[in-house]
């Protein structure tokens, strides 16, 4: 019912973000079906496989080291609230849509074409705040699936540990 209400408030602008359309809080409640999305907006700090990484490739070229673009990277989440995605600084043209559960967990999924393959990734975890540090903070876990001979299909995956946390 909210996001109805929200949407017809927006019609006719020319963007319909939810601090555009005057929407300052959760559409229907925490912890309701859209989880809580004004807290998964805004500037992250990224790290991928800082703890934990497995690489089932071992691609020449693409090891640990070559994922600076996700580990120690900078990510935005923003968009329209009925179609979120991320953008990664070092990344900008990865094609990245997220979604959040109404328990916080969080999926940011899509593909990025990197040194030659295209990466199907998923990654996220749970949406949390991190009252010692005073921000908010997503821990999970992430997969890469890379596509070796260009046949569609997924022929192996780098995964490793995921989090993300907010700049303020």
């Amino acid at each position: 019912m909210w996001m109805i209400m929200i949407m017809i408030a927006c019609n006719g602008k020319s963007n319909d973000s939810a601090s555009e359309c005057g929407f300052d809080g959760d559409l229907d409640g925490l912890g309701t079906d859209t989880g809580d999305l004004p807290s998964l907006y805004g500037a992250w700090t990224t790290t991928f496989g800082s703890r934990s990484y497995y690489d089932e490739c071992e691609i020449e070229g693409l090891s640990r080291n070559s994922f600076d673009w996700i580990n120690g990277g900078a990510m935005q989440i923003g968009g329209r609230i009925d179609d979120v995605s991320a953008t990664l600084a070092s990344a900008p043209e990865a094609d990245l849509h997220v979604v959040m559960s109404d328990q916080g967990g969080v999926t940011i999924a899509g593909t990025y074409e990197f040194r030659g393959y295209e990466l199907n990734i998923a990654i996220g975890g749970l949406l949390f705040e991190n009252v010692q540090l005073g921000i908010n903070e997503i821990e999970g876990h992430g997969y890469m699936g890379i596509d070796t001979n260009g046949d569609g299909s997924i022929d192996c995956g780098i995964m490793g540990d995921f989090n993300a946390k907010s700049s303020g």
